[in-house]
């Protein structure tokens, strides 16, 4: 599942210093490795939501659980070229897959196994600026996706001002399987494109700041396959494939072939003394089917072990409105609308989000095991359960 390697993707290597980067506080250790070294970064990731009666959608059943493990070989070349290799694994576990598996012609379908492969390099240019680029592959059971990017980093020494520009795009083929099984519509295709920029800096001996944008078009088949409707009308009888058993018939998701999505988070830090620190993020995100989202984030930095064991507090508070085309209730009197989508991530809610997670150090400075736990409070019901255990092997 991408989500588990995006929310780990830089907070393993990459790990936020809780003291201040300056001559008079300096951060602690290092965080890349140094010419001819080599490293393997390892993660087991847990995610599971349970769906109870009425919460999400209450037509279906959507409990979902994914186990990911990934290794990140990772190589410093030189002083100036270094590379890393991405192996990532999920076993995902779902009631709309094994859905699937009660039709014949998806009897294969019980299970849903990801996997994926990238290839990192980065280039140092100079000593202020770097240059990044990326390509992978990944599969599961009815899509495939190529994806690339690149990246630049400068530093003005002076000011300290650090700005990253990026640019992604995926390619993405899917097969269109329904949620009845049908897959005589044959496959379709989705490409994405993001932009990025970040810039972070000190604002005084205590205080740094940063602010990222992101822009991204997407075009082609963006519903999802699987995902249904219902079209309610109370002179029908009991639909047995629906969770609920309401009365109605489903038909296919449809929504737009493009989107827009555009994203803006600022984040502040404090260091209150050599061993703590508290940060203060948030985010404001809109797209053109109509989400507009907000988040609220503070975190706060302990080191338990000056150096060597550090301990990040957080919660995140989130809130977004619903898409222009969903609704919690469809009525075949009413017609049937082009665009429509019952898919309970594209509806109003809100989320309460507690974790805790601690980072050890070995005395050059460099991580060796994390351990993550996430607990999220969704106001639809929708509550999920976030862990992960990382540790480097050194090779």
């Amino acid at each position: 599942m991408r989500l588990l390697l995006s929310l780990w993707a830089v907070a393993l290597v990459f790990v936020a210093p809780a003291a201040a980067q300056d001559d008079a506080n300096p951060a602690p250790g290092r965080y890349e490795l140094a010419p001819g070294e080599s490293a393997l970064w390892t993660q087991l990731g847990f995610y599971s939501h349970e769906d109870g009666p009425g919460d999400g959608n209450p037509f279906l059943d959507e409990d979902l659980t994914v186990i990911e493990p990934v290794f990140i070989w990772d190589h410093q070349v030189s002083e100036d070229w270094g590379y890393g290799i991405t192996l990532s694994y999920d076993m995902v576990s779902s009631a709309s897959i094994d859905r699937l598996s009660n039709f014949p012609a998806q009897s294969g379908a019980s299970g849903d196994n990801y996997i994926g492969l990238d290839y990192a390099s980065r280039h140092k240019l100079s000593s202020t600026r770097q240059f990044d680029w990326h390509a992978g592959v990944s599969t599961e059971y009815d899509y495939l996706s190529l994806g690339a990017g690149v990246g630049y980093t400068r530093r003005a020494p002076a000011s300290g001002i650090t700005d990253s520009f990026g640019f992604n795009t995926y390619f993405d083929s899917l097969d269109i399987i329904r949620y009845d099984g049908d897959s005589s519509e044959g496959s379709d295709a989705r490409i994405s494109l993001t932009g990025t920029w970040t810039r972070s800096q000190p604002l005084s001996r205590v205080w740094t700041g940063e602010f990222a944008s992101l822009l991204t078009l997407q075009s082609g088949f963006l519903e999802t396959p699987y995902n249904a409707v219902v079209l309610e009308d109370p002179g029908l009888a009991p639909n047995p494939n629906l969770d609920n058993n309401a009365n109605g018939i489903e038909i296919t998701e449809e929504l737009p072939d493009t989107r827009i999505r555009a994203a803006f988070s600022p984040r502040a830090r404090r260091w209150l003394s050599e061993r703590s620190a508290f940060e203060l993020g948030g985010r404001l995100y809109a797209d053109d089917w109509g989400i507009v989202s907000a988040t609220f984030e503070p975190r706060f930095y302990y080191d338990l072990r000056p150096d060597r064991l550090r301990m990040r507090l957080r919660y995140r508070y989130y809130t977004q409105t619903e898409a222009d085309d969903f609704s919690d209730e469809f009525l075949q009197a009413a017609g049937t609308p082009e665009f429509r989508t019952q898919d309970s991530d594209l509806g109003a809610f809100d989320s309460h989000t507690f974790g805790v997670r601690f980072d050890a150090f070995s005395e050059d400075g460099l991580p060796t095991w994390h351990f993550d736990l996430n607990y999220a409070l969704r106001g639809d019901g929708l509550d999920h359960l976030y862990a992960a255990i990382g540790y480097r092997f050194d090779i």
